[in-house]
């Protein structure tokens, strides 16, 4: 699944995420060259609203999915 994601603005954001969220989410892929910002990550139903939930706690907002 692929999101777009509000208030990533450099690496040290896309590292944040990784770190917090890849032991319990698998592989996140960020692509730091469009705006907004948009992520990708292999993720099941069931698990959208926790990693939603997770991203908001961060700090970032996901705006919506492609």
């Amino acid at each position: 699944m692929k999101f777009k994601v509000a208030n990533i603005n450099c690496q040290n954001c896309a590292n944040l995420i990784k770190n917090s969220l890849e032991d319990e989410f698998g592989k996140i892929e960020v692509d730091l060259s469009v705006m907004p910002r948009t992520i990708e990550i292999d993720i099941t139903q069931e698990k959208l609203e926790d990693f939603k939930k997770e991203m908001s706690d961060l700090g970032f907002e996901v705006l919506e999915e492609l």
